[in-house]
């Protein structure tokens, strides 16, 4: 599918802008009687293949089905000035034969499982396979993918599951609210080990966050969650060692007050902190203490956004407080450190994503619910290329392997339903 947007800017407004499409095939011959869906309203093609919308939230879901042609997914996006109509022209493609299971075309998005009615909870890399956490007629699998997105086998488990979690040493879990499952590959199958219970095994398995021959490097989160501390813990002698320690100090003095104000029973910055407000406190009441408290755990209190990865053989921190990217060896020896800028950029979403390969790290950026990845250099900090995922809105789990960038999309039709995407990503 092909499809030449004249659209003019992104900025969403309150008024109706007008939306004209005309669907047409391959041979530029018009679509008569395709089914339309933009955003919440439906429509169909007239006799010279058009439709026309009148809408005023972008940006929107555009879906487009006939009998004889692959069903067309895309977005609109809003003019720049109300006044503006949006013109679309939509080329379909006509439909493959039913051997066919993997789609392979000139697009650069790709539909990575191609099974209509599998819900995929989860997903993760692993070599050249994909493990899927997916559902199939009411029953719940693990399932193991080849190279080619082939099913190599599945495992049935217990209903609801939420999530994998992949701990420091690259054991993969299955999360439930209240149990944790490990399970190992033995050849083609798959098979699960006693599970323990959600917090106790988290409480073990969530600090550490890198796993080498010779050491362990554990995170713990200070007050406020504003204070992150990188500790490496030594193999054979267990003797730990302080690796680096940042915090934001302006924002820990503030909800201390904060804590303070709306009797947040939380460990202090300082300690011996002692209101001087006076009786400005004493005056909220109970409900407005109930509510600041479900902001200060939902929102305020979020962790400090301070990575860590191993990269090329080396371990970096990206302390954004400080501006600056710090490059250590395997053992924990400091070798040097650059300055970073990327996390300036307009619609930065808080997230760096390394490759499955450990070569390449990747900023999230967001406008609406349209994801962007900038490649940033790991020797520099500076950006090397720039990808817009660019078919669906709010693409969840990215995670990248090779030139492609993998996803999960919520079908805006049917919210039980995830599909399993990749994009290529550019090379400049």
């Amino acid at each position: 599918m092909m499809v030449f947007t004249f659209l003019f800017g992104s900025i969403a407004t309150a008024q109706d802008v007008v939306v004209i499409g005309t669907v047409s095939n391959d041979q530029n011959q018009k679509v008569v009687g395709a089914e339309v869906r933009l955003g919440q309203q439906n429509s169909k093609t007239n006799s010279k293949g058009r439709f026309v919308f009148k809408l005023a939230k972008f940006p929107a879901q555009l879906s487009i089905k006939h009998v004889l042609y692959k069903e067309y997914i895309g977005f609109v996006r809003a003019p720049i000035n109300q006044k503006d109509t949006v013109f679309l022209n939509i080329i379909l493609e006509n439909k493959a034969t039913e051997l066919e299971e993997v789609t392979i075309n000139s697009s650069r998005v790709i539909w990575a499982y191609q099974k209509l009615h599998t819900h995929i909870i989860d997903f993760a890399l692993m070599d050249d396979e994909i493990l899927l956490l997916c559902q199939e007629d009411h029953k719940y699998f693990l399932r193991r993918l080849d190279s080619l997105s082939k099913k190599i086998t599945d495992l049935q488990i217990k209903k609801n599951p939420q999530n994998l979690f992949e701990d420091c040493t690259g054991g993969i879990h299955l999360a439930y609210t209240d149990s944790l499952f490990e399970f190992k590959f033995w050849g083609n199958s798959i098979s699960m080990l006693a599970g323990y219970p959600y917090i106790q095994a988290m409480d073990i398995l969530s600090p550490c966050v890198i796993s080498s021959e010779n050491n362990f490097i554990v995170k713990r989160l200070g007050p406020h969650n504003k204070l992150v501390e990188y500790t490496k813990i030594d193999r054979n002698t267990k003797i730990p060692e302080l690796l680096y320690i940042t915090t934001d100090r302006k924002q820990m003095r503030a909800l201390d007050d904060y804590a303070i104000a709306n009797d947040i029973p939380v460990p202090l910055f300082n300690p011996n902190y002692r209101n001087t407000r006076g009786p400005q406190i004493a005056s909220l009441t109970d409900r407005q203490k109930w509510q600041n408290q479900q902001f200060y755990r939902q929102i305020l209190s979020k962790e400090l956004y301070t990575p860590i990865f191993e990269i090329n053989d080396s371990i970096i921190i990206f302390d954004h407080i400080k501006d600056s990217a710090l490059v250590f060896k395997q053992n924990g020896d400091f070798v040097r450190s650059f300055q970073i800028s990327y996390h300036y950029f307009e619609n930065w979403k808080n997230e760096l994503i390394v490759n499955e390969e450990k070569t390449k790290i990747y900023a999230k950026y967001e406008i609406d619910g349209l994801a962007t990845l900038r490649e940033i250099d790991p020797s520099t900090g500076k950006i090397l290329n720039t990808t817009l995922l660019e078919k669906h809105i709010y693409p969840m789990r990215i995670q990248v392997r090779g030139n492609y960038a993998f996803y999960l999309y919520k079908h805006y039709l049917d919210n039980s339903i995830h599909y399993l995407y990749k994009q290529a990503l550019r090379n400049n």
